[in-house]
């Protein structure tokens, strides 16, 4: 399982990302939402993402964290690129989930609302 700190380390990371990075501020929404939704999965509060992308998120999430990447981050510009292509991977590789737990967020509105 993700660990909670782990997420928010690779929150900071893929919000600096997306400081330094014009195309990821379209995603910027959708990353809030992903680390939102990989909190509360490891939180235990939702059950319902996919194990094959739990395992998918975990992978995409130490790659992002390691210091030992494919080009390393001490490169200018060249060494965010492959941070941000796999960021860009979860993403896509999610974006199903992601609909399905804003609904998921909005029922649990409800329910507080209607308590």
């Amino acid at each position: 399982m993700i660990s909670v700190n782990k997420i928010k380390r690779f929150a900071l990371s893929v919000t600096k990302a997306v400081e330094n990075t014009p195309q990821l501020a379209e995603c910027k929404e959708d990353l809030k939402i992903l680390c939102a939704m990989l909190s509360d999965c490891a939180k235990g509060n939702y059950k319902y993402v996919s194990k094959r992308n739990v395992v998918i998120a975990g992978v995409c999430i130490a790659y992002v964290l390691s210091p030992i990447d494919f080009i390393p981050d001490f490169v200018p510009v060249l060494g965010q690129i492959d941070d941000v292509a796999v960021i860009c991977f979860l993403l896509k590789t999610v974006k199903k989930e992601l609909g399905f737990y804003k609904i998921w967020l909005e029922t649990q509105k409800d329910k507080i609302l209607n308590q």
